[in-house]
């Protein structure tokens, strides 16, 4: 008697698109849930993390078996999976003596065209967005605030510890934030942000600059 080949399974391409735009909102919850104190980030400063979702996402799935006179059949299921890793670069992108703004841009891949592109202008005295909006094909459109700021590394308390991420070794201040925690250093350009770790996910620093930012949307 001849045996049924095993099953073989083949995830379907998972959309990004939704995660991405989604992700701004999720790491910006976090920091909303404790706002930091008004920074003072130099304006060309960057840095890019990447953003591990641990919130899992139904997607298809397709499954092939072979019958025992050598057919194929084909069916599509579904599984719970986590989505695949983005990338978030934040860097201030323009600046004066009164505000700054902060750019945020999701990609797929570390240097992929991006997703998503919004700004926030800031108020560097009091921290509060005079203005927040999204690139879309068709044109610049406003966003609810995020809440999401820099940090400023001296005006928090916390305790210091060595932390390792894919862009090195820091020595940082641990301290909880929100409903979860980060890991802050005034090594790290723009955000002084080393990794966070919340409920929906975890963000670690992948690589940073102190100049060379680039406006998206005057570019």
């Amino acid at each position: 008697m001849r045996r049924h080949a095993p099953l073989e399974r083949r995830h379907v391409s998972r959309p990004r698109t939704l995660t991405a735009v989604t992700l701004v909102t999720l790491v910006a919850s976090a920091w909303l849930a404790g706002a930091a104190g008004p920074a003072d980030p130099d304006v060309g400063a960057w840095a890019t993390y990447r953003w591990t979702s641990s919130l899992a996402q139904d997607v298809p799935v397709l499954v092939r078996q072979e019958g025992p006179g050598g057919e194929v059949t084909w069916s599509v299921t579904r599984e719970s999976a986590a989505p695949p890793p983005l990338f978030v670069t934040y860097s201030i992108v323009r600046g004066t003596t009164a505000t700054y703004t902060l750019q945020i841009v999701t990609r797929t891949e570390i240097d992929s065209q991006p997703l998503s592109i919004t700004q926030v202008t800031v108020d560097r005295a009091s921290g509060d967005a005079r203005r927040s909006v999204i690139r879309y094909p068709k044109g610049v459109i406003a966003t609810p605030e995020s809440g999401l700021r820099p940090f400023s590394r001296a005006a928090v308390e916390g305790s210091e510890e060595a932390i390792t991420v894919p862009a090195g070794r820091f020595s940082a201040v641990r301290t909880p934030y929100g409903d979860g925690t980060v890991w802050l250093s005034g090594e790290v350009p723009a955000l002084e942000l080393v990794k966070a770790v919340f409920p929906t996910g975890t963000l670690e620093l992948l690589r940073s600059g102190r100049s060379g930012a680039t406006d998206l949307f005057r570019s």
